[in-house]
């Protein structure tokens, strides 16, 4: 179960301190949606380095409207405008990743090893419809630029080492880079060595694990605006605990291939093209006896003994994306196709004899494709506005190849038959997403804008075709093959001022959400067949509002002040204005960051409120 820590007020202080020329130190650029134009927005000083953090969910919550929940040390899960998961539209340069965890101890974030990227884009709500479909809560970018380091030419590299004492022991990574005239290499690896860390009372927290990672980047540059590129990368994670969970990891792996074209034209229709494509595997394992004392058989003939389980899983996700720029008049387009496969197995494993007697297929053989087609356009209506419009169709197939195969407990249709009274088909369905944004500038600092946006996600593997099943009930997780797809209307309003002293932006929004996709339990609701209390999937109306508030200031030369208040209040309309479980509560940061000419000492304090907010009836909170 993943949880918020829920004190009347939390605080963390984090400080740092650099000794290194800026122009040696990593660019992380961050981009939020309250700038106006998020591709010019400048990041805060303290953006432009990193803290000692875990993995790419923990780098992103120091920004505003993003908070975190987590299983263990690593895998934090960001949640953006309350929206989290498949809600939001995670890139690691260029490609999804769908972790192998059906608990998500693995989330996309949580591969993005944060130093070999150079540029980090952070776009709330519905900015673009380019990236993919859904992305209701938001979209992160995850970007290198090996191109840009390439034009250093020679031989060029940086190592950085960090360490802490108190979780991260040791976080030490090597980035180099040979360029020629038309061709340049970039090899990276990384070793990180996380032990359990104490909390503000002493005890210690089991959030251990070991990281390795590493890459290759070839690049080839024909001309200045030609560019082909091949990545390949491999990640291992070995014995990470997860107290959160009922298992943990002993051993985890992902392969990571890219291809990218890239090419800009002067002449004719077409200004740019931009095609990728990627292939990306992951293999988990998980267990309760590894890494933790099993818990024992109460009652039969094994009463007293280990009670040992075990779950392997893969997950593997094909894809690409042809992006195409033009021009005309005023107006600038872009347009395309995507396309997204992705293939998933989990099977829940009985080794007390230590051969494996498959239980329940968890993900069983599940396929997931996904085809669109999308335009956006900026036209600039005059000097001071602008306005930003597109349209995105989506086609989508799902199918579930071993649902009729049957482990020593029930198959995926007996379950689904059981809860639902339906049985999983192969099924498809067409999603429509629309944008439409209007830009105001009203000074040369002054800004407003409101934006509208219609969003359509599909439900994923583990909300459609989880079967995990058990003789007790309320310990049942139990997916539903007729879940109907989720439809997002938002609109959001924001001003925005950034002057050469401060800049200061504020942000409100709304959600009104058609058939949300709610992680319930079994009472008989409309559409459930019992009330068991077993974990269950429904269709549900919901409403999402929030507020997001920061500002900076420089107080001297060398001396910056920041902060930043965020608050959503999420609820289930179909219930009765239930809370939706999960949902931050009103949070913030105070940062002050001082800044000479090759070092720097910042201080940082964040807060949460109490969230009294609770779903009482999800397992997710209670």
């Amino acid at each position: 179960m993943k949880n918020f820590s829920r004190p009347l007020l939390g605080l963390s202080i984090c400080t740092a301190v650099m000794a290194a020329q800026a122009d040696e130190l990593p660019t992380i650029l961050i981009e939020e949606s309250v700038a106006i134009n998020p591709n010019a927005s400048e990041p805060d000083r303290y953006n432009r380095t990193r803290g000692l953090s875990s993995d790419g969910g923990e780098f992103l919550r120091q920004l505003n409207g993003v908070s975190t929940s987590r299983f263990g040390g690593r895998g934090l899960e960001p949640i953006i405008r309350g929206q989290s998961q498949t809600r939001l539209n995670i890139l690691l340069d260029g490609a999804y990743v769908h972790g192998g965890c059906p608990n998500r101890m693995d989330p996309p974030a949580s591969w993005a090893a944060l130093e070999t990227y150079e540029e980090v884009t952070v776009l709330k709500g519905v900015q673009s419809l380019i990236y993919g479909a859904g992305g209701s809560g938001g979209t992160v970018l995850f970007e290198r630029d090996t191109r840009d380091l390439a034009e250093e030419k020679g031989i060029h590299g940086r190592v950085s080492v960090a360490g802490s004492d108190n979780g991260v022991q040791y976080d030490v990574l090597g980035d180099v880079v040979a360029a020629g005239e038309k061709t340049y290499l970039r090899a990276f690896a990384e070793i990180k060595d996380a032990e359990n860390y104490q909390d503000g009372d002493g005890r210690e927290v089991r959030s251990a694990y070991d990281h390795r990672q590493g890459g290759v980047i070839l690049g080839l540059t024909p001309s200045d605006t030609q560019l082909f590129e091949l990545t390949y990368e491999r990640n291992d994670f070995e014995d990470a605990l997860y107290p959160g969970a009922g298992m943990d990891s002993p051993e985890e792996k992902g392969n990571f291939y890219r291809l990218k074209y890239e090419d800009e034209f002067q002449t004719g229709w077409l200004d740019a093209i931009k095609l990728e494509t990627y292939l990306n595997d992951v293999d988990h394992l998980m267990n309760n006896f590894s890494l933790r004392t099993p818990p024992v058989y109460t009652m039969g003939p094994n009463i007293g003994l280990p009670m040992k389980r075990e779950t392997p899983t893969t997950s593997e996700t094909t894809g690409g994306r042809l992006v195409m720029d033009s021009g005309a008049g005023k107006t600038n387009w872009q347009y395309g196709v995507d396309l997204q496969r992705n293939e998933r197995d989990a099977v829940l494993n009985n080794v007390d004899s230590g051969q494996p007697v498959a239980l329940s297929f968890m993900w069983p053989g599940v396929t997931i494709e996904q085809y669109g087609v999308f335009a956006e356009a900026t036209t600039a209506l005059s000097e001071k506005n602008r306005l930003k419009y597109g349209l995105r169709v989506d086609q989508v197939n799902y199918s579930a190849d071993k649902a009729d195969d049957k482990p020593v407990m029930a198959s995926p249709n007996m379950a689904y038959t059981t809860y639902y009274g339906i049985t999983a088909t192969d099924d498809d369905e067409t999603n429509i997403g629309g944008l439409l944004r209007f830009e105001k500038d009203l000074t040369q600092d002054l800004t407003l804008f409101a934006g509208l946006s219609r969003s359509v996600r599909t439900a994923d593997a583990t909300e459609r075709y989880m079967n995990k099943w058990n003789s007790n009930a309320s310990n049942r997780w139990v997916g539903n093959p007729g879940l109907e797809s989720e439809k997002h209307h938002q609109i959001d309003l924001g001003v925005t001022q950034k002057t050469r002293r401060y800049e200061v932006n504020a942000v409100v929004f709304y959600d009104d959400v058609s058939d949300y996709i709610l992680r319930d339990t079994a009472r008989g609701q409309s559409g459930i067949l019992q009330t068991d209390n077993a974990e269950i999937y429904r269709n549900v109306d919901a409403e999402l509002w929030g507020v997001e508030l920061d500002g900076s200031t420089r107080l001297t030369e060398t001396l910056d002040l920041s902060t930043s208040l965020a608050y959503v209040r999420a609820s289930n309309m179909t219930d009765n204005d239930r809370p939706i479980a999960q949902t931050p509560p009103l949070n913030g940061k105070v940062q002050l960051d001082y800044s000479a000419e090759n070092w720097g000492l910042g201080s940082r304090i964040r807060f949460a409120d109490r969230q009294d907010r609770i779903d009482d009836l999800s397992k997710q909170e209670v």
